[in-house]
């Protein structure tokens, strides 16, 4: 099976405040690169907090993005594209065991208590979450939602730059598919997204996103020692909520975080891995992108790698997606 006779040769692309940001993989003699890459800087307000302002400059910077890439030319306009996680809400629940078929309309049923919008203005998908210890009575789901309204837009500017979206993915899980291996950890594994105009803060745990928060500090200001002391609070405040409030994990191990892993354009910032380490008392490194392409080849020089974390993610889910319809 050769990676580029699949359905949709699809590519990830990653929407937020600041950026437009691709990734195409392709296969070569056995091995994965990044075949096409790029980044459009958007301007300030065309989208905020996750919010399309001006979807007609949006799908201006998108389309010019897909134009100067670099690498390979994009000859595909299958995309997988990113939802913002201000907008989107993941919830972990507990079903009992029933059919998928049955499950479809119970946990739309039973998403109602955690969503704090009436269902039918939301998309919601959901996942059945396999548990790494003992085989359960119940079915435990996570639960993936976000305003029709958000999504539409994300949908609508990307058809205006004249791509065809196959599917659109909260940001939390692309990048915890870039980051975490085989997508499963058997201790809690905190996920932190420095960004331009805020950091993601994200708990993994088993086979599933557990807990995220956006974190509203900008790492321009790393420089201030009182915003990085900010940052520090922030993040064991968060990891102390996680601890007292985690449930449904069925995990082999006690459940205790070890590890912490950055990635955003703002994670190779100096000495800011030491920083946490010593303020958590939790081992902090960059995280690997490439960990879920392992045999990975000729990475070019010019990607910021972190920072493509997101459409990293994105696109290794196009992958899944062009398996599943073989």
């Amino acid at each position: 099976m050769k990676f580029l006779d699949l359905k949709y040769d699809a590519f990830g692309i990653d929407i937020n405040d600041s950026s437009v940001k691709i990734i195409k993989l392709e296969k070569s003699q056995g091995k994965f690169v990044i075949a096409s890459f790029g980044r459009q800087d958007l301007n300030s307000g065309i989208v905020e907090s996750g919010v399309i302002n001006n979807e007609k400059e949006l799908a201006k910077s998108i389309r010019m993005a897909c134009s100067n890439v670099k690498g390979k030319k994009l000859k595909t306009k299958y995309a997988v594209i990113s939802l913002p996680e201000e907008e989107s809400f993941l919830q972990v629940i507990q079903m009992p065991k029933m059919s998928r078929g049955e499950l479809k309309s119970a946990v739309f049923f039973e998403a109602e208590n955690y969503i704090p919008l009436p269902i039918d203005q939301v998309y919601l998908d959901f996942q059945i979450i396999t548990p790494l210890k003992d085989s359960l009575d119940h079915l435990d789901v996570l639960v993936a939602a976000t305003p029709k309204k958000v999504v539409d837009s994300y949908v609508l500017c990307a058809q205006s730059a004249g791509l065809t979206p196959i599917c659109a993915e909260v940001e939390s899980l692309a990048i915890a598919r870039a980051l975490v291996k085989n997508e499963t950890s058997e201790n809690p594994v905190v996920l932190i997204d420095i960004g331009k105009n805020n950091i993601g803060f994200m708990v993994f745990s088993g086979c599933s996103m557990r807990f995220t928060y956006s974190i509203p500090i900008s790492p321009e200001k790393f420089t201030s020692e009182k915003v990085l002391k900010e940052l520090s609070e922030q993040i064991k405040k968060y990891i102390n909520f996680y601890q007292e409030h985690a449930c449904h994990e069925h995990l082999l191990s006690n459940g205790e975080i070890k590890s912490i892993l950055l990635t955003g354009g703002g994670a190779n910032y100096k000495n800011l891995t030491n920083f946490i380490t010593k303020e958590t008392g939790i081992q902090t490194e960059i995280g690997n992108v490439l960990v879920n392409l392992p045999n990975f080849k000729n990475v070019n020089s010019e990607i910021n790698l972190p920072s493509f974390a997101c459409a990293i993610g994105l696109a290794l889910g196009g992958i899944n997606i062009e398996k599943d319809n073989l």
